[in-house]
């Protein structure tokens, strides 16, 4: 690991506020991507203990034949029960929060000077913690709506349902050390990354970040129960 260690920027938003646009700038610039909904997956999907235990808790019916999990059953059990899906975090979040864990460690082992972690609830899971600053997407409801109608193809009444679904721009804008309205066109987005860019570069070359390991160490290790919805229905 290098002195200073990685810069982890946390990001997060709102569906449809333009989160995974702004993640691609990051990536167009180099930087590591951390894809939380992706690596919960992978995790769950790939650790026999893990089903294991969601199998004592929910029954067989939550895995295929062949013992992979099985999404689909296991959405329609717990998305309709707020205890069960709450039980679903609690069983699932410490595998998630190790495997981000060594993925970050590995980041800082191999020098990378800054990395994105991507995570729709990364306040909610308390993920936000091992992040050195976090921007936050938002942008106005009927906007997102259009969006999201535009991208997923969904009526304006299921997009509707999915935006209620969401927080509300103050859960973001009084957590987040950068906030981006994207209410406008894509060049105004440009504009504001590389205006917050420029403030990151500056912090990782100064050194202002805390050193993930031992800003980890102090952590608590107990569960939170954020919910990575994506590990058995769509969300974003």
């Amino acid at each position: 690991m290098n002195e200073k260690g990685t810069l982890v920027i946390g990001l997060t938003g709102q569906t449809g506020a333009g989160k995974s646009t702004l993640s691609r700038m990051f990536e167009d610039r180099g930087l590591e991507i951390l894809d939380a909904d992706r690596i919960a997956r992978e995790t769950i999907e790939t650790s026999t203990e893990c089903l294991m235990n969601l199998v004592l808790e929910f029954s067989t019916e939550v895995i295929h034949p062949d013992a992979t999990l099985n999404r689909e059953k296991l959405a329609m059990i717990c998305f309709s029960d707020k205890q069960k899906l709450k039980r679903l975090n609690e069983i699932t979040f410490p595998y998630i929060i190790e495997a981000i864990r060594r993925k970050l460690e590995d980041a800082g082992k191999r020098n990378v000077r800054m990395a994105v972690l991507d995570a729709p609830t990364l306040f909610e899971s308390g993920l936000d913690k091992r992040c050195d600053c976090v921007i936050a997407v938002i942008a106005d409801k009927e906007m997102r709506i259009k969006r999201i109608i535009a991208r997923d193809g969904l009526t304006a009444e299921a997009a509707q349902r999915r935006v209620n679904a969401q927080n509300a721009d103050e859960f973001y804008t009084s957590r987040a050390d950068y906030i981006l309205t994207n209410d406008e066109d894509l060049d105004t987005m440009r504009f504001w990354f590389m205006d917050v860019y420029g403030k990151l570069e500056k912090m990782e070359t100064d050194g202002c970040h805390d050193n993930l390991q031992e800003k980890a160490s102090e952590e608590s290790t107990q569960a939170d129960t954020g919910d990575f919805g994506e590990l058995v229905s769509e969300n974003e």
